[in-house]
């Protein structure tokens, strides 16, 4: 019996010595979810059976239904609110007894409090922050072992903007040996750069949590964008017991391929650790070399290459998604807004999900990284209640957490982001309110000194109220590296300019090129003032119509213009890129999102997005609006309009010229033709150097024939288009026929059709066309059959199509 007791007592107690793989995997499938408030969740044999099961992301709230009683108001959607529990099941009997491990949230929103076998991990409260704990200590290596998270967004209303609500981003678990490089610690930056050479200098830190010191072998090496290795270097390191070894290397590499907007060249850097030959640990960052200047009479330079930053303002929901975004999602928006000539993001207001900035490395998408949109004074936003009565109401969102939280949530979101190469500059805030006073001295020389002390590239502000008789305060504008201007005109950055001759300049934010309206709908004001609704059918005939729709779009290409022709301007942002879910800013009830996008909701493109892409492409391009399609208005008097980046343009109306216009692009001109409506068809061209170099054609459309499916974007998950199209296949730009599918093999995500005012679920088996489109995404479920989707509506053959 003595015998056996310490053969026992030797495994229990007896440390174990092997070096284990060190690694870090996604634990985003099976996880229970309720949606209310479950205090004995945290303990450990709490029954969680009934519960439902859930795929992370995810964000509970965006499957709900709209409702006017729902506290987030028009700011949040219409949508749901609360608390809500998870719990995850784990297996970690594989770990070994001496190693260390970490669960790691990229973002739950919002005061998450964890629980680990019912031990307290701690709380943070921001929704958007990264962060991580250590569980080793509370690990039951005989038992199950459960990790609860509690989420409590019920206090309302709780942002200017949709947040969602759930663990909307990954959740990682990090397993680590006793020596290890811990989260964030490895720093690369390219202190020198030219086209023959560059320097890469690393920076890294190495703990050792064991009682002995430990020597190593630190491999550090260089892979290109093939994946081939072309540098490795090796340090041989003694790290003490209980303390770090700080790393500091420069590498050289020779003949660069150079990270640019036009090709997004990236490297791997890769440091490993050896013990006896064994590995121990290793950390992975992906850079981009590349040299970037501020100045003056040049703006931004990126590798000796001045750029206009041609940008757009974003919030971080993926439409019908929610908050729960895909890798797919950034990429489709991505690649739509650089089509339309965008080379720079805004993340408006906070912190995005690093799968975002990612996608931007990638594909060559300069970043503004945005950390606060309140700092110790609340914002007050106009929302809608009930009957669209506009009331303002101050947002519980995050300046009751400043004071304590503000430091090291800037903190952490420097050290996660500052490796991604698209970052061109920081910011940290948005029309902050103490920006005005001398309050805002300190704190903004206080957040300065976070950025610079943790990364080298400068930081902006956004502020508001240049020439509107407020201007902000001096001396806090003074602590900022280049100052934001939100919604100025061409006479503030020239006072500015005179005033402060070496101030570099860059408007965070500005109006867009864009009524605020839904894609394809035209002249719709009756009176914004008074009914705050849209007024559809309309007339063509009152010209008032038409000259406040034309203001719309005149604001934004005066805006652009301003910043255009003055060289000392970096470059503006526009409000907004993308529409987003919340703020339904000037409609009521049953408005749920914003529409001051140049791509709607469903991430199709509005008209003004064509506006952008007439200033900031080359690419010959011509765009005819509205469409031909007036049935009733025959013999009405209607305008045509067009963007072009053509130097001259004709239009025709059933094929008998309208004339032929000058096309200034360095004026705010939208070229506009008086006419008649008659069916038939209208073309556009456009000529340079008397040549025809590009048209486009509309059609008077007949009844809808048949529906056109395409698959646009197809990595993580699916999206499919949906157009209505008549008999001789031309699309039909006011359809508005209720689709139903079937799915195969797939998950539906969602589903939307850009229309602010539908109330629609965003995960349904049905959706009305909206303007001929509409789009479905899809995940295809675990199996060798290819994903199917069936898409019918009345009166038509149904059509299919897999991916």
């Amino acid at each position: 019996m003595l015998s056996c007791f310490l053969i026992v007592t030797c495994f229990i107690s007896c440390k174990d010595t092997r070096i284990h793989t060190a690694k870090t995997w996604k634990i985003n499938d099976g996880w229970k979810f309720i949606q209310k408030d479950v205090p004995n969740a945290k303990e450990i044999n709490f029954d969680d059976s009934t519960w439902t099961t859930v795929e992370l992301p995810h964000d509970w709230s965006i499957s709900k239904p709209f409702s006017k009683q729902n506290p987030s108001f028009s700011r949040g959607a219409w949508l749901p609110t609360g608390i809500s529990y998870y719990r995850k099941h784990l297996d970690i009997s594989d770990i070994g007894t001496d190693q260390k491990v970490f669960v790691h949230f990229e973002g739950a929103y919002r005061n998450a409090e964890v629980w680990f076998n019912a031990h307290y991990l701690g709380k943070r409260p921001s929704g958007y922050s990264a962060f991580e704990y250590e569980i080793t200590k509370f690990i039951d290596r005989t038992s199950k072992n459960i990790l609860t998270v509690k989420l409590d967004n019920s206090e309302q209303p709780g942002s200017r903007w949709y947040s969602g609500n759930g663990i909307y981003r990954d959740v990682f678990l990090k397993v680590k040996n006793s020596i290890y490089i811990p989260t964030w610690a490895t720093y690369v930056t390219t202190p020198k750069v030219s086209k023959q050479s560059a320097t890469l200098n690393v920076k890294s830190e190495v703990v050792n949590v064991d009682d002995k010191t430990r020597k190593l072998e630190l491999r550090v090496s260089v892979l290109d964008t093939r994946g081939k290795e072309i540098i490795q270097d090796q340090k041989y390191i003694a790290v003490q017991g209980g303390k770090k070894y700080a790393l500091d290397l420069d590498l050289e590499i020779k003949k660069p391929l150079l990270w640019h907007i036009n090709d997004p060249d990236l490297y791997n850097i890769r440091l490993e650790l050896f013990e006896k030959e064994k590995s121990v640990d290793k950390d992975s960052v992906r850079v981009g070399i590349r040299k970037m200047e501020y100045t003056v009479d040049k703006g931004f330079v990126l590798n000796d290459d001045p750029i206009k930053i041609k940008g757009v303002c974003l919030h971080h929901d993926a439409g019908p998604l929610g908050a729960a975004a895909r890798k797919t999602s950034y990429e489709r928006q991505i690649r739509i807004l650089k089509e339309m000539g965008a080379n720079a993001v805004r993340t408006a207001h906070n912190p995005f999900d690093s799968e975002f900035l990612d996608t931007c490395d990638e594909m060559g998408m300069l970043v503004m990284n945005e950390a606060f949109d309140e700092w110790e004074v609340v914002k007050k936003p106009q929302t809608f209640r009930e009957k669209g009565n506009k009331v303002r109401i101050p947002v519980k969102y995050y300046a009751h957490l400043f004071k304590e939280w503000a430091n090291k949530d800037l903190k952490d979101f420097i050290l996660r982001d500052r490796n991604h190469p698209s970052i061109f500059m920081w910011s940290i805030g948005n029309e902050i309110d103490q920006m005005r006073d001398e309050s805002g001295v300190a704190i903004a020389k206080r957040l300065m000194d976070i950025v610079h002390q943790y990364d080298n590239r400068p930081a902006t502000c956004g502020v508001n109220g240049y020439g509107w008789g407020d201007w902000p305060h001096e001396p806090a504008v003074a602590q900022i590296d280049i100052p934001g201007y939100n919604y100025a005109k061409g006479e503030n950055y020239d006072k500015e300019h005179r005033d402060f001759p070496n101030r570099k300049m860059i408007v965070t934010e500005h109006t867009s090129a864009q009524m605020i309206a839904n894609r394809g709908e035209y002249y719709p004001f009756k009176s914004v003032e008074s009914s705050l609704q849209l007024d559809l059918p309309i007339s063509h005939t009152d010209t008032q119509k038409f000259l406040k729709n034309r203001k719309a779009y005149e604001q934004g290409m005066k805006a652009w213009i301003d910043v255009k022709n003055r060289p000392f301007v970096m470059g503006e942002f526009i409000w907004t890129g993308w529409d987003y879910l919340g703020e339904t800013i000037p409609y009521s009830w049953p408005a749920r999102s914003s529409s001051f996008g140049v791509v709607d909701l469903a991430g199709f493109p509005k008209d003004g997005y064509y506006y952008y892409q007439s200033q900031w492409t080359s690419s010959p391009m011509i765009h005819l609006f509205p469409h031909w399609n007036w049935q009733g208005h025959e013999g009405e008097k209607m305008h045509l309009n067009v963007f072009s980046n053509t130097q001259e343009v004709e239009l025709f109306v059933n094929e008998v010229s309208q004339g032929r216009k000058t096309n200034d692009l360095n004026s705010t001109k939208m070229l506009t033709w008086e006419v008649v409506y008659q069916p038939g068809n209208v073309k556009v061209v456009g000529y340079n150097s008397g040549k025809m170099i590009t048209q486009e054609t509309l059609n008077t459309v007949g009844d809808i024939s048949s529906l056109e499916l395409e698959v646009t974007d197809n990595t993580e998950i699916t999206y499919i288009e949906v157009k209505a199209l008549d008999k001789d296949a031309n699309f039909i730009p006011t359809a508005n026929h209720k689709i139903n599918f079937k799915i195969e093999n797939a998950e539906l995500l969602g589903v939307a059709n850009g229309n602010n005012r539908s109330l629609e679920p965003f995960v349904a088996s049905f959706r009305k066309l909206y303007n001929g489109k509409a789009i479905i995404i899809l995940k295809k479920n675990n199996s060798n059959k290819p994903g199917k989707v069936i898409v019918s509506t009345d009166g038509i053959p149904e059509v299919d199509i897999t991916f």
